[in-house]
């Protein structure tokens, strides 16, 4: 009754901030918010449909260290399988993990190390809040595809799967980041009134189940998805009505910054909108959501309003 409660809020949500942006879009600027918040970034600009049919459920989204592109993948129920993108949302390339069960995938993140990058794939799905250990499964990069649209397979011996376990007992999650300033991993429970925020280290050659910690809680809910800069320095989390942002400041950790209130950003709520991926030279973030009711899924593009103060390493 609880959940019902709640997808019932947000649906409800949902419908009432589409009617609300189109009447706001129409009388403020683009890189305007709330009187409470600072806009960072302006509002979304469709870059293209998802045209491939095969990628329905788009619940994961990470810049790709092939520039101009994007990884994403499908929520439960898909087979193990990544899909890259380019900026226009065209299919490039399908890869498909050997071996691997995709049991609930909902995030994907990057960890750069020893000069290349890493694909981290989260299999944190747990709805009902029952699973002991949760799992995450990492990937060196593909190489750039070229020409026609690729399918290929990564070898199981090429697929590290780390165990995880919460400190405080099973939790559901849909969101993933790696800081690469604390190389620690952060996992966002997702249905907690108050989520949680939870770390790990990532040793480069795993043994045990690795214990996820509390450090920090934050004040929001229904948590799908979450963001970090290249740099460390900047981190996006959203859920379905809202994206929220921090700016880290010189030598904080992530606990500690999320210990200060979010900055709200724009956002044009999608159906069933779950990932959120920041640009690779930090001018801007994307969103991607479901193809759902008969509606293609389509990448925004939201701008930073000063690339210039990125660029200076604002």
């Amino acid at each position: 009754m609880f959940l019902h409660r709640i997808n019932s809020y947000f649906g409800t949500m949902w419908l009432a901030r589409q009617l609300s942006v189109l009447v706001i879009s129409c009388v403020i600027a683009e890189c305007a918010v709330g009187q409470d918040d600072t806009a960072v970034f302006s509002m979304g600009q469709a870059r293209g449909q998802v045209k491939n049919p095969e990628i329905n459920e788009a619940s994961g989204l990470v810049a790709a260290g092939h520039k101009g592109h994007f990884w994403t993948h499908n929520d439960s129920g898909d087979q193990a399988r990544i899909f890259l993108i380019d900026g226009s949302a065209r299919h490039k390339a399908t890869y498909y993990l050997q071996g691997i069960t995709a049991y609930d995938w909902e995030d994907i993140g990057m960890m750069e190390r020893e000069g290349s990058h890493y694909l981290l794939i989260g299999d944190i799905g747990d709805n009902r809040g029952n699973r002991p250990n949760v799992l995450l499964h990492i990937l060196k990069e593909p190489a750039d595809p070229f020409g026609a649209p690729k399918v290929d397979t990564v070898p199981n011996d090429r697929i590290t799967t780390v165990v995880l376990q919460y400190e405080d007992g099973p939790r559901d999650a849909e969101s993933l980041f790696f800081d690469p300033i604390d190389e620690l991993l952060y996992i966002i429970s997702k249905r907690d009134l108050e989520v949680g925020v939870y770390t790990t280290p990532l040793p480069s050659v795993p043994g045990d189940t690795l214990m996820l910690r509390k450090v920090a809680t934050l004040p929001h809910t229904f948590i799908t998805s979450a963001a970090i800069s290249t740099d460390g320095l900047e981190v996006l989390v959203k859920n379905l009505v809202d994206v929220f942002y921090w700016q880290r400041r010189p030598g904080e950790s992530i606990g500690r910054m999320f210990r200060r209130p979010a900055m709200r950003q724009p956002y044009l709520p999608e159906p069933q909108g779950e990932a959120i991926a920041f640009a690779r030279d930090g001018h801007g973030y994307y969103t991607l959501g479901e193809a759902v009711l008969g509606l293609k899924a389509v990448l925004y593009f939201y701008r930073r309003c000063n690339t210039q103060e990125k660029a200076s390493g604002r």
